[in-house]
């Protein structure tokens, strides 16, 4: 006992030491990030002013170029890695800095928004403590909430000999198809890194994202007999293909839409005499009259859910729906994968934690995680299974994404970045598993 105690009282003063040393390197990142806010805010301005809608390749190439400039500006790697023309997407920006200590990390973000360079939403404007703007917070908030969180640890000297991996996507707002084509620079970095943070907004102060849905598309076609109205339910006509429609949508809702995750929305639908779709435009045209039996119809959609287990049951189910026909109808379905799950893992969680606690040390008290049915498919989820943790949901704070009202809360910007500044900056300074 006395052998303990004299060791205890002998390891006690570098325990102490140790902590205050730890105190005062977390202190110089969160100085640096506040001074430098301003300048920060004012990049954020210069990339929202710069229409990157997906489809706009010159404008997306444009905001990585600036945030290029300014990681190479810090030490890192930076290329482009491109997709044949033929996908119609842009490049994917690739910043890298390879060392041997601590964990290595994957960083991700995009450079596209969901504004097409004729939206009316073209501009940054700022209201006190709240800012608007196209991408202003999906995703130009996350990337300098990305960058400036590196440039404080490079003040320090903390990314020297760390391994960090910045991956940029050029179209995640929609994805060049297949995946594993566009995706292909994600995959690869993930491949080579132990932990992946996404740095998609977030909607809470106090909520990060351990896991999210994946996405699937469904495509529902009907047919019946084309005949006078007067016919319809009949035997010789039967029920007709929008009946046949309406009664598999109905009984999709009715059996499924109380499972716990799942989601699945008819956005498109058209029916008739005659139909006509342009896929590329996501629209199309109908014709047909209330006399006569509607020949046609049909249905696009998604499909939301947590895990791979729960998207192959749900697609058996509504397989089994649409084969169940209405007299003198057809139908059929289709399904095509977008982004897999993301699905909660207790690694996410021990990550999570380390953020929350990074976060209380800083006086923004803790973060817990959010309900997974709040949030859609993102990036991440394509990596999720290759490294050992994943936790999204680190960047900026704000609403209205996707819409006119895309709103950031500006003072989030300076807790986001320290909050990633001193995460990164524990997971880069620890041992690899």
């Amino acid at each position: 006992m006395k052998k303990f105690t004299i060791l205890l009282f002998l390891l006690l003063p570098l325990q102490i030491t140790q902590a205050e040393t730890k105190a005062a390197v977390e202190n110089q990142i969160s100085d640096y990030v506040t001074v430098h806010a301003p300048e920060q805010l004012s990049l954020l301005e210069q990339l929202v002013n710069i229409n990157s809608g997906t489809a706009n390749i010159a404008g997306v190439r444009k905001v990585g170029d600036v945030l290029r400039t300014q990681l190479q500006q810090l030490g890192f790697k930076t290329y482009w890695v491109a997709v044949p023309a033929s996908m119609k997407r842009s490049a994917t920006l690739v910043a890298e800095r390879k060392g041997h200590k601590g964990m290595r990390l994957l960083l991700i973000g995009h450079l596209d928004t969901v504004f097409p360079e004729n939206s009316p939403f073209q501009h940054y404007e700022q209201h006190g403590n709240t800012a608007t703007g196209p991408g202003i917070i999906d995703d130009k908030g996350g990337d300098v909430v990305i960058l400036y969180a590196l440039k404080a640890l490079q003040d320090i000297h903390a990314l020297d000999d760390a391994s960090i991996t910045v991956i940029l996507t050029g179209d995640e707002e929609d994805a060049g198809k297949p995946t594993t084509i566009s995706r292909k620079a994600l995959i690869a970095a993930a491949q080579q890194s132990d932990i992946a943070l996404d740095f998609e907004w977030s909607f809470t102060a106090d909520t990060a994202t351990v896991a999210r849905r994946g996405i699937s598309n469904w495509a529902l076609t009907t047919t019946g007999n084309e005949a006078h109205s007067s016919l319809i339910f009949q035997k010789q006509s039967g029920d007709g293909a929008i009946f046949e429609l309406a009664r598999i949508l109905y009984r999709m809702h009715a059996e499924l839409s109380n499972e716990r995750y799942l989601s699945f929305n008819p956005g498109l639908i058209l029916g008739g005499n005659a139909i006509n779709y342009d896929q590329n435009n996501s629209q199309g045209t109908a014709y047909g009259k209330g006399n006569v039996i509607a020949k046609t119809a049909m249905a696009h959609g998604d499909l939301r859910f947590i895990t791979a287990e729960q998207k192959m049951n749900v697609e058996k189910k509504i397989i089994v729906i649409t084969s169940q026909h209405l007299p003198g109808t057809t139908a059929d379905i289709t399904f095509e994968d977008g982004i897999p799950a993301m699905p909660p893992a207790n690694a996410n969680l021990v990550l999570l934690q380390q953020y929350s606690d990074a976060s209380s040390r800083l006086g923004y008290g803790t973060v817990k995680a959010l309900d997974p049915g709040l949030r859609g498919a993102g990036d991440i989820s394509h990596i999720a299974d290759m490294v050992s943790a994943a936790l999204a949901g680190l960047g900026s704070v704000g609403t209205g994404a996707h819409s006119v009202q895309e709103t950031l809360d500006v003072p989030s910007l300076i807790m986001q970045t320290k909050r990633a500044a001193l995460l990164i900056n524990q997971l880069i300074n620890v041992d690899r598993p």
